[in-house]
């Protein structure tokens, strides 16, 4: 049972467990006796009562004990609390490259960054060689990138001086489930040869190509499985991984032989191999995918490997350098390794109760802008959508060019269609247009005449007060056209009718002397009157007189 922050294991104070791995729990925790972190190892109760585990334990811890590196957490203690073995060692306050590659390099690192990886880890192993001790476990989970300034970060080896337990790359925990690193072991070491550094080699040329392609050299759910491909198939290239990596095909083909013999000599021999390829990809995405920023901002020795790279130069990390600084900080163990996802499917250990590196990503996404990385499958991505956006702004400007030629031939033809039905004018096009006018304008003037006959019938008995005349209705009918047209419409409608136009007396009369019959059937005479001449009965005298 995983023990709880804040509780005590040989007399270390538990700060957060970091995960746990076949062979023990790990955690971070406060040193005893001074203000610093450290990584406590606890192995299982039933391992550590072995008697020949805690034998290579103790001999293993002895050997690892004085190896004092840049690029390797140091062991600080170790003892046996209730019946459990520990070890403690260095802790770095950082990421390891398993956990780096789920976060954001999925289908591969870029090289740059994969090869300064390599060369520090390839230093820090050559040094533990010519010291007479062997890792044995290189995998991703086992090497950490730290969280310092960039001019002082460190790549660190963890994992020196934890025994092993025979067999513990093919066994299962007590739950059941996988969680070995066959993937990154040595042919010689799965059949329990004798090892020298050239199978530490082998592993660390897995983990590059696992950092440089996504997927480990023989990936498979199946442990047994991927246990028989190490010893009989032969190693995947990168390049049938990913086509942009064929100059690093011979490079792994030889690191990865079955033959301890046929490999580099030396680790650092592999990591230079790595190095000669300038750090870029093949054909044309070399150039365009591959940029010169630093990984970490560490030192480098700036070696230009020659014309076949002449765009981008190789970068070689000095680590001892580039780790001096951070002496106050400890080692970083992973919590588990990465055999436990890429080809089991079983369940990776993370911290619990506190946040770990991977819960604090901002500096580390900050890192990855800061030191500019380049992306592989995000730069594909871009460029498809590039040539996809590229594509389909083509395809509108002809679809566009092609509908407006359309367009603009089928108006031609519109407008050449009417002229035959229309007129036989020589422009046939403009006389359909202007024929429609004179047509609409009359009908204004013809709506105002039905009324007009209507409304002057009801003053049909007005001439009969009063006689017009010949010039006063030809002035009625000469005006009413422009103010009223009642007047002039009964004149002439009323007049034929049998209207009496006998004289009356009283009304107006010609010549003086003259006699007529007046409307009242009696005669009457002109006489001249204090008003004018008027028809006045005979024997009247004259009026005023």
């Amino acid at each position: 049972m995983p023990l709880v922050i804040g509780a005590t294991a040989a007399e270390f104070n538990i700060v957060r467990q970091l995960g746990y791995e076949e062979f023990g729990e790990l955690y971070v925790a406060e040193h005893p006796r001074l203000p610093r972190q450290q990584v406590l190892h606890l192995i299982p109760a039933e391992t550590s009562i072995d008697l020949d585990y805690r034998q290579r334990f103790y001999q293993e811890s002895d050997l690892a004990a004085p190896l004092w590196h840049p690029n390797i957490a140091g062991l600080t203690d170790r003892g046996e609390f209730e019946d459990q073995l520990w070890i403690s060692s260095e802790y770095v306050d950082g990421i390891d490259v398993a956990e780096l590659l789920g976060e954001g390099h999925l289908e591969g690192m870029p090289p740059r960054m994969v090869i300064e990886i390599v060369s520090a880890i390839a230093d820090a192993l050559d040094y533990a060689h010519d010291a007479g001790v062997l890792h044995r476990h290189v995998n991703p989970g086992h090497i950490v990138v730290s969280k310092s300034p960039a001019d002082r970060r460190r790549i660190v080896l963890t994992g020196f001086g934890v025994a092993r337990p025979e067999g513990a790359h093919n066994t299962l925990t007590r739950a059941g489930m996988f969680i070995g690193t066959a993937g990154y072991t040595a042919p010689e070491q799965l059949m329990g040869d004798e090892l020298d550094g050239r199978a530490d080699q082998y592993s660390l040329a897995a983990t590059a190509f696992h950092l440089l392609t996504g997927a480990p050299p023989f990936a498979h759910f199946n442990p047994s499985v991927v246990v028989n491909r190490q010893l009989n198939d032969r190693a995947p290239r990168p390049s049938e991984i990913r086509p942009d990596l064929t100059d690093f095909d011979a490079i792994f083909a030889r690191a990865l032989s079955k033959d301890p013999v046929d490999r580099f000599r030396r680790c650092r021999d592999f990591a230079k191999a790595l190095e000669s390829t300038g750090g870029t990809r093949s054909h044309i995405r070399a150039t365009s995918e591959v940029r010169a920023a630093s990984i970490f901002r560490e030192s480098t020795n700036g070696e230009t490997n020659g014309a076949a790279k002449g765009d981008t130069a190789a970068t070689e990390v000095t680590p001892t350098a580039a780790a001096v600084a951070a002496p106050e900080t400890n080692h970083h163990t992973l919590a588990a390794t990465p055999d436990m996802v890429s080809h089991n499917g079983v369940h990776q250990a993370t911290p619990v109760d506190a946040p770990s590196a991977s819960d604090e990503p901002d500096e580390f996404d900050d890192y990855d802008d800061e030191d500019d990385y380049d992306e592989s499958a995000e730069a594909r991505r871009r460029r498809l959508r590039h040539s996809a956006a590229i594509a389909g702004v083509i395809a509108v400007v002809l679809i566009a060019w092609f509908a407006g030629i359309k367009a603009l031939r089928s108006a031609s033809q519109s407008n050449e269609t009417p002229a035959p039905v229309e007129t036989t004018s020589t422009e046939p096009t403009w006389s359909p247009v202007f024929a429609p006018p004179p047509v609409v304008a009359p009908p204004p003037p013809v709506a105002p005449p039905p009324p007009v006959v209507t409304k002057p019938t009801p003053t049909t008995a007005v001439p009969s007060t009063t006689k017009a005349a010949p010039t006063t209705t030809a002035n009625a009918q000469t005006t009413a056209p422009e103010t009223t047209v009642q007047k002039p419409k009964p004149a002439t409608t009323t007049t034929p009718t049998g209207l009496d136009t006998r004289p009356a007396i009283g009304m107006p009369c010609g010549a003086e002397g003259s006699a007529a019959i007046s409307n009242s059937g009696g005669p009457v005479t002109c006489v001249s009157t204090p008003g004018g001449s008027a028809w006045e009965a005979p024997g009247t005298p004259p009026s005023g007189g």
